[in-house]
């Protein structure tokens, strides 16, 4: 049975059952601050576990998953995966223990056909409620029914005793026997052994529990079922085969890149498990940057970096050193077109970003390695070394290269590094990088947005229609945010920023700075003016309309720029990411290359004719797959409804968005880019301005370059006015000359010249010099503020301890000031004019002492 036909079938299954068919989740989870990413199928539905917005008490999905804790085990062992798709049924205090045993084993034995004499549960040592209906209502004869403790048979693992907080539950897990031919061979060998003689497929969680911060174990009110079913592993059972690598959606991978291997000197078993990570590294990659996830050395595109990283590393272990994996996405995501279609759609774009960071880290190996040769020659040989912990983590966290690869040449110096130092330093840069960016362990954490949620707060968003509305309030907070029951403010959400404006009463007055939608509600940010807003009052929400006139034209904008981006770079542009205020605009987008200048003009110039078009926009209310059939297009790595607001610009842009828009194009005003740049590997940036902001920004740089212009004419009046000085002057160079006081055979020309610059001192004593070579020159220039001198000394003159650099500082000093160069030639300047008699003074009795 193909894997395509598993997932469907596992879906029509529930879907009988009355469960509500779900799609799966991003595998960056949205407005979850507790996950890096979706690792189950239960991660999207916490809020129904929690009691919340239960539209629905059954669902069934099929969730495509992302874990890297135990990444060294992926390519190794036959069924670990850091990309999989994980199967699961959901009840959120619907049925429980029994229904969701007897619909698993309905499933695999009638359904699917598995023998049920090769099936064994599992059930925690002390859930006697599952173990009966194993027993006694399946049938399961005892001896293949197990009982496991908290660490193999709990959610989350060893939750009684170790925590975290939160809902929890023993578990029954299902297991497949592949056989007595397979693994240990020993005649009671059962689950608890790790021959590989039994493959865990299905885990069923019963979450009945929640754990006090005492550590004692709290009935829930509404018990919860919370399944899930590996795809691949299922597959791999179904199709026969020993491995999951070795099913019908693995094998065209892992034959194109055993068909580039070159010979090298492996064992066949060695071979296959590098072949077998790298293909699961390269699904993995594809993934995540479909859903809008960039390599990069922050967090979740690290992550995807150093899975690029880890599988290169893999292919040069078997004989492959140029980049390949790119070549992999084709195959790739044809094998999966069938789920995920929009994946498909978009393999040129991510090939050509994987092959950029192929090429990058190439660069990186050919520039570091030497470096990372001459840093451990330097370090101790011998035994574990902290000070090459610290050498290895450098180059680990500032240029990428992989642990092995640092302890494999730490080896060839006889040097080891002392792995407990560098994870200590790892644990660190995570903690930090975790605090920096709030994502926290707990599996439901109570942050700020928990705390709203929890309240079952709903506001009604009019602000699409009105600009001002009477609400109540149901909800003054702890940091004095208000939430009411109805509101004009747009909530933070898709890259828009919140509403500004009041909140008022009779007798009160709350500024609203910012608005963010939270669960249900919308929650307006500020400060009372006067009074004090309460829970119950009747108020007039007034958003600032100048605000939003400014929001919705930038909101607009992007929408213009995304079709001009398209139409000038190509179909493959993607949005990745956008910022819409009041005052600017920011659109992040796929290009793997920067914008020439031809390029950003022909945007700007397509943008600003869409606007000058005056084109009326429109929204409407339609059903998803209507909308995309329609050419809607949906910003990656975000979840959608099943009925979508779609915002359209005739002939111009069709979008899925829940902004808020002008009605018409021409309302922009003037469409103004400000910058290009890279933000991530394959990844641009451009910022921009619209409307008054665009004028203002266009009419400063006008300003700025005619004051630059003017500028330079100044400067260049005055280089042909100090030349003309220099000039006038070089017709008194005999008379300074004449009046040159003698030392012996070597004359000193000293005089204080006005109305002179440096260059000019510099070019006056240049001429004396080729004048009267044997010679010291010293002149100074002074106006009110300062004094500016030149002294130079011949090279005959200078082996007779007479110094330029020294004649330079003695003056300096004198003037408050400072100078200094080279025995030859020196130059230098102070504040004090008035003392410039003192320093000529000075001047002369050096030359009568070192000339005399």
């Amino acid at each position: 049975m193909k894997t395509d036909e598993l997932r469907e079938i596992y879906l029509e299954f529930f879907k009988a059952k009355a469960h509500e068919v779900v799609a799966g989740d991003c595998l960056v989870p949205k407005d979850d601050p507790s996950l890096l990413f979706t690792g189950a199928g239960m991660n999207q539905f916490k809020d129904k576990f929690l009691g919340r917005n239960l539209t629905y008490k059954r669902a069934v999905s099929c969730q495509k998953c992302l874990r890297t804790g135990d990444l060294d085990n992926v390519g190794r062992t036959p069924r670990h995966h850091t990309f999989f798709e994980m199967l699961g049924n959901f009840s959120f205090g619907d049925y429980f223990k029994k229904e969701a045993i007897l619909w698993a084993w309905e499933f695999l034995t009638a359904r699917l056909g598995l023998p049920a004499a090769r099936l064994w549960p599992s059930v925690y040592k002390d859930d006697e409620e599952a173990y009966a209906v194993w027993s006694d209502v399946v049938k399961v004869p005892e001896g293949r029914i197990v009982r496991f403790g908290e660490k193999e048979n709990f959610w989350p693992s060893e939750a009684p005793t170790k925590g975290p907080n939160g809902p929890c539950g023993p578990c029954s897990e299902i297991y497949y026997d592949y056989g007595a031919d397979v693994g240990c061979g020993k005649p009671g060998c059962t689950p608890e052994c790790d021959c590989g003689r039994f493959v865990e497929v299905w885990n069923l969680v019963f979450t009945q529990y929640d754990r006090q911060p005492d550590g004692s174990l709290k009935s829930l009110p509404n018990k919860n079922i919370d399944t899930g079913m590996g795809l691949e592993r299922l597959a791999s059972v179904m199709q026969g085969v020993k491995t999951n690598f070795d099913i019908d959606i693995f094998r065209p991978v892992t034959a194109e890149i055993t068909s580039l291997t070159v010979h090298k000197d492996l064992t066949a078993a060695a071979k296959r498990s590098k072949v077998n990570a790298i293909a699961d590294h390269i699904r993995a990659v594809i993934f995540c940057i479909a859903d809008g996830v960039m390599p990069s050395n922050e967090e979740r595109g690290y992550v995807v970096r150093k899975l690029i990283r880890r599988a290169m590393l893999h292919g040069q272990d078997i004989g492959i050193r140029e980049p390949f994996l790119y070549k992999l996405v084709n195959i790739v995501t044809d094998v999966m077109k069938v789920p995920y279609p929009d994946v498909r759609s978009r393999r040129d774009d991510i090939a050509q970003i994987v092959k950029r960071e192929e090429e990058a880290f190439l660069v990186v190996i050919s520039t570091q390695v030497p470096k990372v040769e001459e840093a451990f020659i330097s370090a101790s040989s011998g035994k574990a070394s902290k000070a090459a912990a610290e050498m290895a983590f450098d180059f680990y966290d500032t240029y990428g290269m992989p642990y092995e690869m640092l302890e494999e040449i730490a080896a060839r110096h006889a040097l080891k590094i002392d792995r407990a130092a560098f994870e200590r330093l790892l644990d660190r840069q995570r903690e930090q990088s975790r605090s920096k960016s709030k994502i926290r362990g707990e599996i439901f954490s109570e942050t700020f947005a928990k705390k709203v949620e929890a309240l079952g707060l709903r506001t009604e968003f009019l602000g699409y229609e009105k600009s001002r509305v009477e609400a109540r309030v149901l909800a003054v907070l702890d940091g004095g945010e208000v939430v009411l029951d109805r509101t004009p403010f747009y909530g933070e959400s898709g890259g828009q920023a919140g509403d500004r404006g009041l909140i008022e009463t009779k007798s009160a007055s709350f500024k609203v700075k910012d608005a963010k939608k939270i669960g249900d509600a919308i929650v307006h940010i500020g400060e009372p003016l006067k009074g004090a807003i309460s829970k119950g009052d009747l108020v007039k929400a007034i958003i600032d309309e100048d605000v939003r006139s400014r929001v919705m034209a930038n909101h607009t904008a992007t929408h213009l720029l995304q079709a001009a981006l398209k139409k000038v770079l190509g179909e493959h542009v993607r949005q990745t990411g956008s910022l819409v205020d009041s005052e600017h605009l920011r659109f992040d987008f796929t290009h793997m290359k920067k914008m020439d200048e031809r390029e950003l003009a022909r945007v700007e110039e397509i943008v600003n004719e869409n606007i000058n078009k005056a084109i009326t926009v429109t929204r409407e209310i339609k059903d998803i797959e209507a909308a995309k059939s329609e050419g809607a297009t949906a910003l990656f790595g975000e979840k959608y409804g099943k009925t979508v607001r779609v915002v359209s610009v005739e002939g111009v842009s069709k979008e899925l968005c829940g902004g808020t828009h002008v009605e018409n194009t021409c309302q922009i005003g003037l469409f103004k880019i400000t910058s290009e740049s890279s933000i991530a590997s394959g990844v641009r940036r451009i910022e921009a301005l619209t409307g008054k902001a665009a004028g203002a920004w266009i009419e400063e740089r006008k300003a700025a370059e005619e004051a630059k212009l003017k500028a330079e004419a100044a400067k260049e009046a005055g280089k042909k006015l100090a030349a003309k000085r220099v000039e006038d002057l070089s017709a008194d160079i005999d008379t300074f000359i004449g009046r040159a006081a003698s030392f012996g055979s070597v004359k000193a020309v000293v005089e204080n010249i006005e109305e002179i610059d440096m260059d000019g001192l510099r070019a006056l004593a240049d001429r004396i010099r080729q004048k009267i070579r044997s010679s010291v020159v010293v002149l100074t220039t002074s106006d009110k503020a300062k004094v500016s001198f030149v002294v130079s000394v011949p090279e005959d003159i200078v082996k007779k301890g007479l110094s330029a650099n020294g004649i330079c500082k003695e003056m300096a000093g004198l003037v408050d000031g400072s100078g200094g160069g080279k025995d030859t030639f020196a130059q230098g300047g102070g504040k004090s004019p008035s003392n410039i008699g003192a320093a000529l003074s000075k001047v002369n009795e050096i030359l009568k002492e070192k000339l005399r």
